[in-house]
């Protein structure tokens, strides 16, 4: 009974092995492919989620392939995050057992962009730029938080009726500029939208971080000279296979653009949606 006992773990531990082998041949294979598509120096990471593998790989049919490649460079920006799940990837097991991944048709492709606070800091001019969610009151008027208000619609992550809008978020920016000689930390908040396939920034409210500095005087024109400093358009340029950004959200040290296509065809020829 013992030697049986034995005998089934290391059966088990073959077929485990071998499982996460295929497994790992499969995302070279997807990750060559896309190294192509996305035309990067560097060859992408690739995860097949799901276990066992194996049976996937029989199927033809994956149904999460995560593909991962940072510091992408796309006009300004230098560090960009670029990532995209394919969600149900069907790919034939000869194709992959020959090494000769040409075609992967996807149900559904959820591409996605993540520009960093350095990355934006730098083209703002504000090198020391933190980014975080804002809370979901920040732009509330009504919400006392002692802040400095400028002119705008107040909304931010909601439309009509507390609905949300994925188009829009809320985002809470930290940075040093020079006020009167004197460097000063200052905290914006942040409406984030979609503008014609671009990012844009727009600040809504101003609060001093440096409390000490807070007696400084405030006109109107001078907070708007500030807020100014923070405003831009950013433009990554098209998601992961030509995906059309449709939301946009806020992550710790990042802005996300993200959208989705459904029955995408990968193959030499490019990218073609059904």
């Amino acid at each position: 009974m013992k030697k049986l006992a034995i005998t089934l773990v290391i059966v088990l531990g073959l077929l485990v092995a071998a499982d996460y082998g295929a497994a790992s041949f499969a995302e070279y294979q997807v990750s060559q492919q896309m190294k192509k598509q996305l035309k990067l120096a560097e060859d992408p990471s690739v995860r097949v989620h799901g276990f066992p593998f194996l049976t996937q790989a029989v199927a033809g049919d994956y149904k999460d392939v995560e593909v991962a490649a940072k510091a992408v460079q796309a006009g300004q920006l230098k560090e960009l995050g670029v990532e995209a799940n394919l969600h149900h990837a069907r790919l034939p097991l000869n194709d992959v057992l020959a090494g000769k991944v040409n075609k992967i048709d996807v149900d559904e492709l959820v591409g996605r962009m993540k520009l960093k606070a350095s990355d934006v800091g730098r083209i703002i001019g504000i090198t020391d730029l933190t980014i975080n969610p804002a809370p979901k009151d920040a732009l509330d008027e009504s919400s006392g938080d002692g802040g400095s208000s400028s002119s705008g619609d107040g909304s931010g992550g909601t439309g009509q009726g507390g609905a949300t809008d994925s188009s829009r978020a809320a985002v809470a920016l930290d940075g040093t500029i020079g006020i009167a000689g004197t460097n000063v930390r200052v905290k914006v908040i942040a409406v984030l939208s979609l503008l014609n396939g671009q990012l844009k920034i727009e600040p809504k409210k101003l609060d001093l971080a440096d409390r000490s500095l807070s007696e400084i005087p405030m006109g109107d024109v001078f907070e708007e000279s500030i807020l100014q400093q923070f405003t831009t358009t950013l433009d990554p340029g098209m998601l992961p296979f030509e995906v059309t950004p449709t939301a946009v959200r806020v992550e710790r040290g990042a802005l996300v653009m993200e959208g989705k296509a459904d029955n995408v065809t990968i193959g030499p020829g490019g990218v073609s949606t059904g």
